[in-house]
């Protein structure tokens, strides 16, 4: 089982240069930050560390399949994901994280020596999927579509009748 802790690189002892990581992520991830959302994933993530004197970039590349609910039929559903995006990490007094046209930017304290990618793995993957996610059309659960169109409408209330006589007030 892969934790969160897995997903964290020590730089110290890197040389100036490229060096490269490779990580399956999965379930467990997405349960170390008690996601239940995420049914299940498997996705491959490709880490490109390019280590320089006061600067550290991470080039991210990924892709796999991440299997959620839908939101129309509450089916299990399967998005394929992929994609890449840079990590800049600086050292400074602190930690600070900022976004600077789309380039994330992490500031760690110069104390540092290792770096927990877990969050920000968790969170490019989350990013990835939709607002909304539903099968394609015609792909849904028939039975449930179904019961969703025959749901009994709600009956409104009566109004208070003093009530009433104020939405016969027109305002021009």
């Amino acid at each position: 089982m892969i934790k969160a802790d897995d997903y964290t690189i020590s730089f110290t002892a890197l040389e100036i240069g490229e060096h490269l990581f490779d990580f399956k992520v999965n379930k467990s991830l997405f349960e170390s930050f008690e996601n239940e959302d995420v049914l299940d994933l498997n996705i491959d993530l490709r880490i490109k560390l390019i280590k320089e004197e006061r600067i550290l970039t991470f080039n991210f590349d990924f892709d796999g399949v991440v299997n959620v609910l839908c939101d129309r039929c509450l089916d299990p559903l399967d998005f394929e994901i992929e994609g890449n995006k840079n990590l800049f990490v600086k050292f400074g007094e602190e930690y600070l994280e900022e976004v600077v046209k789309d380039d994330d930017i992490m500031i760690i304290p110069n104390s540092e020596h290792e770096i927990n990618l877990a969050h920000y793995i968790y969170e490019l993957i989350l990013l990835q999927l939709p607002i909304k996610c539903i099968h394609p059309e015609g792909m849904c659960n028939e039975d449930m579509i179904e019961r969703i169109n025959n749901v009994e409408p709600v009956v409104e209330e009566t109004i208070d009748p003093r009530w009433a006589e104020l939405q016969k007030i027109k305002f021009d």
